[in-house]
């Protein structure tokens, strides 16, 4: 049943992406999009989903019973996620421009960027992590009792050879996440077409440039919607390709089996 449902959403989602493909689908045409647009891009998003994957893996373990953290630490990290989950992006983003870009003197830069797309995805990540971790919590405490495994060595080393498939789809989605929007980055990340030299250099970001290609350049609409039509390729590509294969070879090996 679970092998028949994992195909039909794959089935699905690659029906829907090649829909969305066969309408965008041109000449594709990148005069005013060069490769800065993409690498400041790609080190932003994969910069912003580490900084947030790793203290929202720590406050997961704590929600979840299996790492033990102070209460007001625990009561502190929940209600910042709650109250992120409930903002609009555009609030995340003129919190990253007031405090990253003003207060913290970092001004229009990739690391600006990186660390608004770190606001907006806290508190999915937590939310990920958190059904990830709780099923294995009766299994932590069976290693604990036999094998007296410390709690760091089973969030750490443990869980990521257990479940390695699923943390990386979990990434991945995290990835797309901040790939995706748009106006949580538009007002911190900047404009310049230039490739970055260091993180605190002003970026056009993807998302940011498609908009800009679309509203503000005059006959931009084409190049908007190749740029569009690459991105989609690239986030099916992400999507389906990794799940098929790290499914294909943990099923094959028995290491994804608990």
């Amino acid at each position: 049943m679970k092998k028949l449902s994992r195909g039909i959403f794959i089935i699905f989602y690659a029906l829907l992406t090649v829909s969305i493909l066969v309408v965008l689908w041109g000449d594709l045409t990148l005069d005013r999009t060069p490769a800065a647009v993409f690498v400041g891009t790609l080190i932003a998003t994969c910069g912003a989903v580490v900084l947030a994957a790793v203290p929202a893996w720590i406050v997961a373990g704590g929600l979840t019973g299996i790492l033990y953290l102070p209460s007001w630490l625990m009561v502190f990290a929940s209600g910042i996620a709650y109250v992120l989950a409930g903002m609009p992006s555009i609030i995340i983003g003129v919190i990253g421009l007031l405090v990253f870009s003003g207060w913290m003197g970092l001004g229009w830069s990739l690391i600006s960027a990186m660390l608004t797309l770190v606001l907006l995805l806290f508190p999915a990540l937590i939310t990920a992590f958190v059904q990830l971790l709780e099923p294995m919590k009766k299994q932590y405490i069976e290693l604990a009792r036999n094998l007296r495994m410390g709690p760091v060595e089973f969030l750490f080393v443990m869980v990521p050879r257990l479940r390695f498939a699923q943390i990386i789809e979990l990434l991945v989605f995290g990835w797309t996440r901040a790939l995706g929007d748009t106006a949580a980055v538009m007002l911190t990340c900047g404009a310049l077409l230039e490739m970055p030299s260091s993180l605190t250099d002003s970026v056009r970001m993807l998302n940011y440039h498609i908009y800009l290609l679309a509203m503000d350049v005059p006959g931009g609409m084409p190049e908007a919607r190749s740029v569009s039509l690459i991105v989609i390729a690239g986030i099916f590509l992400l999507l389906f390709l990794p799940r098929l294969l790290f499914g294909h070879f943990f099923n094959a090996k028995g290491g994804d089996q608990v």
